[in-house]
């Protein structure tokens, strides 16, 4: 129903949950009460496109946002929410949850060198930064152990700078986690810290930045190095490592599995060593090389080993037994494949309806 600006849509006897604003104020005030009802939730679709709001204001009773709002904010200046709220707070124009532990929204028009965390900041949100900020700096204090957001939402982040004292060369770690990778930050090569074990990387876009061309690895890291080398020419692991291990720059595990091909290493042809057994999920997820060629011997395919490759020709041998069902999802460049009569791949070619880039020979090795 609409009450006067506002779209609403009634949840209980006394309560509603915003929809969309109608006007046309920059400034955006959603009242405690609208009509007789009391919002206590915002809604994705709550500004139009193209609407000039530039400040936000949410009263106390709203106890729920919808993440999806936060993406159509790019215009907001400021983020204002009344003091007697349990569910949100705010200061200087960014918003908070209720206690402050988590920065759930950084307004995209704000302007400002330097961002300085509040003192009881733990939890940096996936919403935070979707608008993109333009700070250089993070300030922050050592109760900081979770940041969520994509180094793409933070392109001008040189440095973190720790205001208790445990600097990391700018690098954003807590305790034996390596969480944040600044994009801006100089350097052509990268040494993890010996006593790091994971490193917060995930499969959407590299951890480290396109300068970032070489990665040492510690033998304390086991965790998350193959999400983090999409923007890599080579990765160099300790020999002590029980977890990782470098052949040629390429990174594979000691279960002989390739682990993860660096996103950026130049050449267009590539092998993997005799011994390989399987291809890990992702391996050669934005990588540049146009022709792969699985040695004989390599029994499985992960599940999107070739996304957003440059990948077009990719040669399968008998030996492959295994292909997970999602393995060629996002292969956009892949034309062809050549595969042995009879074998799995060919078979499994024919049931994804990949007939026209099957190339059939009656033995690869």
């Amino acid at each position: 129903m609409r009450i006067e600006d506002f779209e609403i849509r009634k949840l209980g006897r006394d309560t509603c949950s915003v929809v969309q604003y109608k006007g046309d104020d920059e400034n955006l005030v959603i009242p405690p009460v609208i009509g007789k009802y009391r919002p206590v939730n915002i809604e994705p679709t709550l500004l139009r496109r193209g609407n000039p709001v530039r400040t936000l204001s949410i009263p106390s009773s709203v106890e729920t946002i919808d993440d999806g709002l936060f993406p159509a904010l790019k215009n907001i200046e400021a983020v204002n929410v009344e003091k007697a709220s349990p569910s949100f707070s705010s200061e200087d124009g960014v918003l908070y949850d209720g206690s402050r532990y988590s920065l759930l929204f950084y307004p995209p028009q704000r302007k400002e060198e330097n961002y300085t965390a509040p003192s009881r900041l733990g939890r940096v949100a996936r919403s935070a930064f979707c608008c993109k900020a333009h700070f250089r700096t993070f300030s922050h204090h050592s109760r900081l152990e979770e940041f969520q957001v994509f180094p793409s939402e933070c392109p001008e982040l040189e440095a973190f700078i720790s205001l208790d004292g445990d600097d990391h060369d700018g690098v954003l770690i807590k305790g034996r986690r390596l969480l944040f990778y600044p994009p801006r930050r100089n350097g052509h090569a990268y040494s993890v810290p010996d006593g790091i074990e994971e490193i917060a990387a995930n499969s959407t876009e590299p951890f480290f930045p396109p300068s970032v061309k070489t990665v040492f690895v510690p033998a304390s890291l086991r965790k998350g190095l193959e999400n983090a080398l999409g923007n890599a020419v080579k990765v160099d692991v300790d020999d002590r490592s029980r977890f990782y291990r470098s052949v040629d720059g390429v990174l594979y595990s000691w279960q002989r599995v390739l682990l993860a091909y660096p996103g950026r290493r130049a050449e267009d042809v590539y092998m993997p060593p005799s011994g390989t057994d399987r291809i890990g999920e992702g391996a050669f997820r934005s990588a540049a090389i146009r022709t792969l060629i699985l040695s004989s011997g390599v029994t499985a395919i992960g599940n999107s080993a070739f996304e957003n490759s440059d990948i077009s020709v990719l040669v399968i041998p008998s030996s492959v037994t295994d292909i997970g069902v999602h393995a060629l999802y996002g292969a956009k460049k892949l034309c062809k494949v050549i595969v042995e009569k009879g074998s799995v791949g060919e078979i499994f070619l024919r049931g994804e309806g990949r007939d026209d880039m099957i190339s059939v020979i009656p033995s690869l090795f």
